[in-house]
């Protein structure tokens, strides 16, 4: 299986980074993130927290196999999107909430 192109601390904070802060006020940061098979195809698999809320959660964001062949800065900016929008309609849309998993 295809690697990211960065190791897994560097990827976190490059995620992390400039994830916008959400209308609520609430930061998140990603922590983790690993390449995984799934019987769905390659996905990331990361932990998520939501602050001040205190929140943490499992993903498992499906990849498309061409996101693994994206230019590094490329792939950071298809994958903080896809967290973005998992965050903004987990609560509404019913195939990305079976994304994540709230620990907490």
């Amino acid at each position: 299986m295809t690697e990211f192109p960065f190791p897994p601390d560097e990827l976190a904070r490059r995620l992390s980074q400039n994830l916008a802060a959400r209308p609520n006020g609430l930061v998140l940061t990603v922590s983790s993130p690993a390449l995984a098979r799934t019987p769905d195809g390659p996905a990331l698999t990361l932990r998520l927290t939501a602050q001040p809320a205190d929140e943490t959660w499992d993903l498992a964001i499906p990849l498309d196999p061409v996101d693994l062949t994206l230019a590094p800065q490329a792939l950071v900016a298809v994958l903080r999107a896809n967290i973005e929008e998992w965050w903004d309609c987990k609560d509404a849309e019913p195939h990305l909430a079976a994304w994540g998993h709230r620990l907490n």
